[in-house]
């Protein structure tokens, strides 16, 4: 324990305390540095500050700290033009947070003076939807500026990189793809939720459904990895059978519950591939197409062991005046005369949701298939971690089984309030 018997004051300290000045000293770094950061010059700056409302002149709180006059009248400038810059809601190409160095756009871009032009030009075409390369910044570049087109191929694409970061542009995967304009999916997105939204009013929510489907691969090779800086070749293994999937169609009530799974796999109808089907999950139903995909016979095969126990469970123990509502997409099959009059024969009203509508009006797109999708794929990571992947140095795919479980274990723990936010997409809200 420390006292003052074996720490004694001494008689230099005890008529030089230490005073708040001596702290803030202490506390900033004196040692010659050829730049600091703006975080560190907003402390400087506050702390002379606080030294100055409490009698001291500027002069003597900078010397207290450290720090040349000259710099903290620059640094105060500094400070409040980046406090106008971060107040304003105009894009700004520089770096204005706490770890710049320097608060400069930096040398002018040799597109500068058809800056309005080019925006014009990018504006246009994102509004019309088509995908805009730097190739194609070039190319109106040098359509609008012709001493553009005599620099070399790689002082054009220097250039052109550095006007897009100017212009607030980054490089972006796509999140919805379509023939038709977004303006106009958009529109008769709203005009649907519209309709529906009167239709639903005033129902039980479990008595409202979602169903589509959605493949499932085998394996989730991607041509990315992290690797050593500077690598000259970028090694990776992939599976036998990288496009090898199953089709997996998911059901949602309103109230956020899931039917069970409906998983469909390659291979003929009671065939061999059919007799493995006792060892996989008993919580998910299974069948067998040649293609993998949703037909005319796997929609009634999901009606016959999916909607209609769930219809018979409905009626028994929650019966409604109302009938239930189904909600699918305009998918060919879907809106097959002998796929709708059957599940309207059950007492199920059928609504199709507008082609080219889904990515706004679907829950099961909207707020299911990346979830599951997220959580299959990090059971496979983890499997292909423990060694599963890689058999007798040979990358392999896993088995049928093993998709069927990760699936069916991720989609039964999948929580209501995930299913609940599917149908509550901002805008576009059910309810």
């Amino acid at each position: 324990m420390v006292t003052e018997e074996n720490n004694p004051v001494t008689e230099e300290e005890e008529n030089n305390p230490v005073t708040e000045e001596d702290k803030l000293v202490e506390n900033f770094p004196t040692a010659v540095r050829k730049s600091y950061e703006l975080k560190e010059k907003r402390f400087v700056v506050q702390q002379i500050d606080a030294l100055i409302s409490v009698g001291h002149s500027r002069r003597n709180a900078c010397q207290i700290l450290g720090i040349p006059t000259l710099y903290y009248r620059r640094w105060k400038q500094l400070i409040s033009k980046v406090f106008d810059v971060s107040s304003t809601n105009e894009f700004v190409s520089y770096n204005t947070k706490g770890t710049a160095r320097k608060i400069h756009p930096g040398r002018p871009s040799a597109l500068s003076v058809i800056r309005p032009q080019m925006k014009e030009f990018v504006s246009s075409v994102r509004e019309r939807g088509i995908q805009l390369t730097n190739r194609m910044m070039g190319r109106e570049a040098s359509r609008i500026l012709p001493s553009f087109k005599d620099k070399t191929v790689r002082a054009k694409a220097v250039a052109i990189h550095r006007f897009t970061r100017l212009l607030g542009l980054v490089q972006r995967t796509a999140t919805h793809t379509a023939q038709k304009h977004f303006t106009e999916t958009t529109d008769e997105s709203k005009d649907f939720i519209s309709m529906i939204r009167v239709k639903v009013q005033g129902r039980d929510p479990d008595d409202i459904l979602n169903m589509d489907q959605t493949p499932i691969p085998y394996s989730y090779h991607s041509n990315k990895t992290l690797e050593a800086i500077g690598s000259k070749t970028v090694q990776q293994r992939s599976s036998t059978s990288g496009t090898k999937r199953i089709t997996l169609a998911a059901t949602v009530t309103a109230s956020g519950k899931m039917l069970p799974p409906f998983l469909i796999f390659k291979g003929t109808r009671n065939g061999r591939i059919s007799r493995e089907f006792v060892t996989f999950p008993a919580e998910g139903k299974y069948a067998c197409q040649p293609k993998a995909w949703m037909d005319e016979g796997m929609m009634n095969a999901w009606i016959e062991v999916i909607l209609k126990p769930w219809k018979d469970h409905r009626n028994a123990n929650n019966p409604s005046i109302q009938p239930p509502i189904l909600v699918l997409d305009a998918y060919n099959v879907h809106q097959m005369g002998s796929v709708v009059n059957r599940i309207q024969s059950m007492g199920i009203e059928v609504v199709h949701i507008p082609a080219g509508c889904t990515y706004l009006c679907q829950p099961i797109d909207v707020g299911i298939n990346k979830p599951i999708k997220t959580r299959v794929r990090e059971r496979w990571e983890d499997w292909m971690m423990d060694g599963g992947g890689v058999e007798d140095g040979v990358a392999k795919e896993p088995s049928r089984k093993m998709v069927a479980e990760w699936v069916v274990e991720t989609y039964t723990a999948m929580p209501e309030t995930i299913g609940r936010n599917a149908w509550m997409k901002t805008g576009f809200e059910w309810f």
